[in-house]
């Protein structure tokens, strides 16, 4: 598993090239942020990009009418085989589930920056709490996302950042709630790797 701010795949170009790598990497399933696909007529679309399926929900029209976020899953035929239900909890982030022993739930997130109100972060975290609330405790849960905080080393083991920034808190503090590991900070990282 892996997650990837796509910053954009609105062109059918670009989400082969990212389906092409996925393939090439063996990830079976990848947590994709700000894919920038509009799609209000459906709240989960699904469509096939060479042998993954791109698994969405939709972007959405900032004031300029210009299209921002989108979150979804790009998924291997394994992975696609073994999905149970995919559901869209609010426009930042969605969950699906995947058959095992145990079940696996998914979600792919994307959060406000740390430029955003502080409003706009709080209902973040707490709709996302309360998404996790939600999962069966004998799930095992992973959380791919764009979370847009620094965790600095009084939060996590091997950071690239100095400091925690307001986001940070945000993320430590859930992290901390619900007895979860931020996954990056687990091993060093090469310098140009972080």
């Amino acid at each position: 598993m892996a997650t990837y701010n796509a910053n954009t795949v609105r062109e059918e170009a670009r989400l082969e090239e990212l389906a092409n790598c996925v393939e090439e990497r063996g990830v079976e399933i990848l947590g994709v942020q700000e894919h920038r696909r509009v799609h209000t007529d459906q709240p989960i679309l699904y469509h096939k990009v060479g042998g993954c399926s791109f698994i969405t929900s939709s972007a959405w029209r900032n004031d300029a009418q210009a299209a921002t976020g989108g979150v979804g899953l790009m998924v291997s035929p394994r992975a696609r085989r073994a999905l149970r239900r995919v559901q869209q909890h609010t426009d930042r982030f969605l969950v699906a589930d995947f058959e095992g022993n145990p079940v696996t739930t998914v979600m792919s997130v994307y959060s406000p920056t740390n430029a955003a109100p502080v409003e706009d972060v709080e209902k973040f975290y707490d709709e996302l709490r309360t998404a996790i609330h939600h999962v069966p405790a004998h799930n095992f849960l992973v959380i791919l996302g764009d979370f847009n905080a620094r965790l600095g080393p009084e939060d996590a083991p091997f950071t690239y950042h100095n400091n925690t920034n307001r986001n940070g808190e945000y993320l430590s503090a859930l992290l901390m709630e619900h007895e979860l590991l931020a996954a990056n900070t687990l091993f060093r990282k090469r310098m140009g790797k972080r």
